[in-house]
């Protein structure tokens, strides 16, 4: 157990702060780590985090180690962590770093391993740095400073944060932590009535598409089935892993999901979870596994037996706007994606990437190749903004 640095609370000098890790969610009381993660997502819950762990994922085998950073006052009482995760490859994460490893590995380091500070198999923005509501000051700082010394000890080659918020984002810029920009796409309730009063929001020409794209899905014959997770079987779930992996496999990339970890994420969150099935002639074709949590209904991952846009389109994005709207949701999350998004509603946001590196000459290099990044990002982002597909107000 480390002691973290004597922090200032006004006038008063708050009590020092010790920090220690743990090597699994399974070793933090559940209590006490919502207790910092109130507020702030589905996915920074223990039930979460354990359905991640426990079931499968986010376990050796696949590269990953769990060393959450805990801290506690005085007392005892647990008043910030940090998910936080050893990882001996680059496999299953949404921020490719290949260049990187390649660059450090050509002059004679060893990138591995490396410290991610995220949620695995989890490309959502939110806090990653978690604060109980009261939290003395200085505890950030401490979180953060036992992360470097961590790294230094062991002479780890980089810690990098995914996903994190505007708040911490601004934190680790502020200690000097590099930033990477990516687009996300969300959809937004403007306080709509139903799916009509959305599309009415819409230029004609993209309610004119929207409605036909419906339309051709009716004709079809394509019909769809909600299980809430309450109700979700081994059955649901084999059907939904084999969409996943046909998917998969169809784009070239690992169908990482088990049946454990979506019948722990069911058993743990209940009706949050719905299982979606697109099915044509009684036979699954497509399907989506949705979370609901703090106002926003998270589109999470989709599988196909084949390319079927239509199917796609209908029950990734008009579906659960529907859905949204008639829950009195305020967004639908949509996760990364391209123009597809974009022309159905979604518009684009910011999502960031954080780096901190212990070697001056790897950080320099790499802060050499983000600038560039960012600027493309930085433009194209523009360009989705300039192609919003709603109605242009007057004045």
């Amino acid at each position: 157990m480390r002691q973290g640095p004597v922090a200032q609370d006004g006038d008063r000098q708050s009590e020092p702060l010790s920090v220690a890790m743990v090597f699994g969610i399974s070793g933090v009381d559940p209590l006490e780590w919502d207790a910092c993660a109130a507020g702030k997502g589905p996915f920074l819950r223990h039930a979460y985090l354990s359905a991640v762990e426990d079931g499968g994922l986010a376990v050796p085998e696949n590269g990953w180690r769990p060393a959450h950073m805990i801290a506690r006052d005085v007392c005892g009482r647990m008043v910030g962590a940090v998910p936080l995760y050893f990882r001996d490859r680059s496999t299953d994460e949404f921020w490719p770093d290949q260049a990187w490893i390649d660059g450090f590995q050509a002059s004679g380091g060893c990138y591995f391993p490396k410290l991610v500070m995220e949620v695995p198999y989890t490309p959502v923005t939110g806090a990653r740095i978690l604060l109980r509501e009261g939290a003395p000051s200085g505890v950030a700082e401490a979180l953060t400073g036992a992360m470097r010394s961590l790294a230094h000890k062991h002479g780890l080659s980089s810690i990098h944060v995914s996903y994190p918020d505007e708040e911490d984002r601004a934190r680790f810029e502020a200690a000097g932590w590099l930033t990477r920009h990516a687009v996300d796409y969300e959809w937004r309730n403007e306080g709509y009535g139903d799916f009509t009063d959305f599309t009415a929001a819409l230029s004609s020409r993209r309610r004119s598409v929207m409605l036909w794209e419906r339309r051709k899905i009716i004709e079809s014959g394509v019909r769809f089935r909600d299980v809430l997770g309450s109700h979700v079987g081994e059955a649901d779930v084999a059907v939904f892993l084999d969409l996943l992996a046909d998917l998969h496999a169809r784009k070239g990339r690992r169908q990482a999901l088990t049946m454990d970890f979506v019948l722990r994420l069911c058993a743990n969150f209940g009706d949050a979870v719905t299982l979606t099935f697109a099915e044509c002639g009684g036979v699954a074709i497509g399907t989506l596994l949705t979370v609901e949590g703090d106002d926003c209904l998270y589109v999470r991952t989709w599988g196909a037996r084949e390319e079927t846009r239509f199917v796609h389109f209908e029950t990734c994005y008009y579906r659960t706007i529907e859905r949204a709207i008639a829950c009195g949701m305020g967004r639908v999350n949509g996760g990364r994606g391209g123009p597809h998004k974009l022309e159905r509603g979604f518009l684009p946001k910011f999502a960031y990437a954080c780096h901190w590196f212990l070697h001056t000459n790897m950080r320099r290099a790499v802060a050499e190749g983000l600038e560039l990044h960012n600027a493309k990002v930085l433009a194209a982002f523009t360009q989705e903004q300039a192609r919003s597909p709603f109605r242009r107000q007057a004045g």
